[in-house]
């Protein structure tokens, strides 16, 4: 028996917002003010982007952000573009985490988690090859990004403007 494969489903808001809880967790557990909301609208295209898939493939939690880019610079190429075409569901999703309290915002910009019960840790390990490497690629974007300083850096490094 041969299974669809459903593109759309990783444009849902419920995983949209998943993946942006798995980035705000990673994040916090190196940085613990949480990043600003702004991170969201790169790390969730980066995260469900196949292209980028071999540059992750090569690096781990300890590579960081900089050293990444500096590997496959080519990750910019085309990056504005996948940026502007996922900020719908990049917002419908960080308001769908917002609304549902899966994460909160505090008054200075920065997500932290919410009020709402957690996902159960093993969530990812249900799903099928494809979400599952968007997770781990923004878990991997949580940790890199908050040890790489301010949004600006980050933007400015990524050569895309919010």
């Amino acid at each position: 028996m041969n299974a669809a494969y459903d593109m759309y489903a990783e444009t849902n808001p419920a995983f949209i917002s998943f993946l942006l809880y798995r980035f705000v967790k990673s994040y916090i557990e190196s940085d613990q003010r949480g990043p600003h909301f702004s991170l969201s609208f790169v790390a969730v295209p980066i995260a469900l982007s196949d292209r980028v898939q071999p540059s992750f493939s090569s690096t781990n939690a300890t590579t960081g952000f900089l050293a990444w880019l500096n590997r496959f610079p080519e990750i910019r190429f085309g990056l504005q573009q996948d940026v502007e075409a996922a900020n719908e569901n990049t917002i419908t999703g960080l308001r769908t985490a917002l609304h549902g309290e899966l994460l909160a915002l505090d008054g200075t910009g920065r997500l932290t988690l919410g009020a709402a019960k957690k996902p159960p840790e093993n969530t990812k390990a249900k799903l099928p090859s494809r979400p599952k490497s968007a997770v781990s690629r923004i878990e991997r974007l949580g940790v890199w990004m908050s040890q790489a300083g301010r949004p600006s850096l980050i933007f400015s490094a990524l050569e895309i403007r919010p």
